[in-house]
């Protein structure tokens, strides 16, 4: 009598896959996809959480070859503003999208030029740029703007000489908000404090979550050097 061949292991849920090794990077802002496949995670994450997710997609029996990781790594004091905003950090579509324009990194003297799409529906835009050294400044404090508008931001123009690159130099953040109302009562000083800007936040998230106010945001990296 032939001996039965093995039963092979079942294929690897590449679904929960993603959605576990995304959740082993807990200081990101990740958005995870799959199809019957391959897997897909891409976003910002604090060094050194990638290996974390490896060794999570390699416990749950998932090749090398099936997971596209598209990873953003940084070092920074940037992990409570992203535990802030991850509440309302939406999936591609339903939040603004945000690029850099120009050669990256940065360097000393260089503009920082944004373009910006707001999602498909009107409201109030905000842009913000944490830097290492525990402040933030509000480069668009509040602009109203169409649904689906399209803009490049920092371009010199009468009165405004654009956003120059200077130090500190490393590894900074821009954050994009886009919210059916103002976020905030009063407008929040050009550059402040993380420490005193995240709680402000927080509670300004909450208060429009209460009143059902739609609100949602995206954040990308910036490396800035003094030459390249």
């Amino acid at each position: 009598m032939p001996t039965p061949a093995p039963t092979p292991p079942p294929a690897p849920d590449l679904r929960a896959a993603a959605v576990a090794a995304a959740a082993a990077a807990p200081c990101s802002l990740l958005e995870a996809s799959a199809t019957e496949t391959s897997l897909t995670i891409e976003g910002i994450l604090r060094r050194g959480g990638e290996a974390a997710m490896r060794r999570v997609l390699a416990e749950r029996g998932v090749p090398e070859a099936a997971a596209t990781l598209r990873l953003n790594a940084f070092e920074g004091p940037y992990c409570g503003a992203i535990d802030t905003i991850r509440q309302v950090a939406a999936a591609t579509g339903e939040a603004p999208l945000v690029s850099i324009a120009g050669a990256m990194p940065l360097q000393r003297g260089d503009l920082l030029r944004l373009d910006v799409q707001m999602p498909p529906r009107a409201g109030q835009l905000y842009v913000s740029y944490l830097m290492k050294s525990n402040e933030i400044v509000h480069l668009v404090p509040s602009e109203p703007q169409a649904a689906g508008a399209r803009l490049r931001l920092g371009e010199p123009g009468p009165n405004f000489a654009g956003w120059e690159v200077d130090e500190p130099f490393g590894t900074d953040m821009i954050i994009v908000f886009a919210s059916e109302r103002p976020l905030f009562p009063q407008p929040r000083p050009v550059v402040e404090p993380l420490d005193d800007y995240i709680p402000a936040l927080a509670a300004a998230l909450r208060d429009a979550r209460a009143q059902g106010i739609r609100v949602s945001a995206r954040a990308v990296l910036l490396e800035t050097v003094a030459n390249r």
